[in-house]
């Protein structure tokens, strides 16, 4: 027999991940929609969940009445600014420790009330970031095919390292990807024993 030479595992491992790699992409972009439509259904209600919507609230109101007031006195003006920046302090820090503890994968955030950009609307996109991450990352957990389709893969990558011959590689390769409904086309003879193997 012909034994599988590092040539022949270095082509099929890269067969197998290129293979796994669309599998895992096709899974992934199922993953993708379920979160995007969890956070459809329950993203407006996430920033209470992290018990930011009553800060939100108070910072939108601080943020229109500084706004409202922007033409009367600098006194004033000063005034409305500390307190929605205060506010807005606390929802950063807020919004900054639930990122650590949850573990997002996403930067910490500074909102601040003199930017031209309205920070409502900006910590509530972060707050809607922030629920897409947690629903993928449930999703992903939850998802059968994914974790199927990993163990298979680390399967077929295990079969192919085990030092074997060629033909019994491929062969037990190929079962193994069909049960991933991934087609192993291969040429029958390099499936077939040599002649006069036992």
């Amino acid at each position: 027999m012909q034994p599988l030479r590092k040539d022949h595992v270095d082509r099929w491992s890269e067969f197998v991940r290129d293979e796994f790699g669309i599998a895992f992409n096709r899974a992934e972009e199922e993953i993708e929609v379920q979160a995007q439509e969890k956070v459809e259904e329950v993203g407006k209600d996430f920033a209470k969940e992290l018990k930011l919507n009553l800060k939100i609230k108070e910072l939108d109101k601080s943020v229109n009445a500084l706004r409202d007031f922007q033409d009367k006195k600098q006194s004033m003006e000063n005034d409305l600014c500390y307190k929605a920046q205060k506010i807005a302090d606390e929802i950063s820090e807020i919004y900054n420790n639930s990122k650590k503890r949850r573990k997002w994968d996403m930067n910490n955030i500074s909102i601040d009330i003199k930017d031209d950009n309205d920070p409502v609307e900006y910590i509530t996109k972060r707050i809607k970031k922030a629920c897409y991450e947690e629903a993928k990352r449930h999703f992903t957990a939850k998802h059968k095919l994914y974790h199927a389709l990993d163990q298979k893969r680390k399967k077929c990558l295990n079969i192919l390292y085990t030092g074997s011959h060629i033909q019994p590689t491929l062969s037990e390769l190929s079962k193994e990807m069909k049960t991933a409904n991934i087609q192993l086309d291969l040429p029958n003879s390099l499936l077939a024993l040599p002649s006069g193997a036992k």
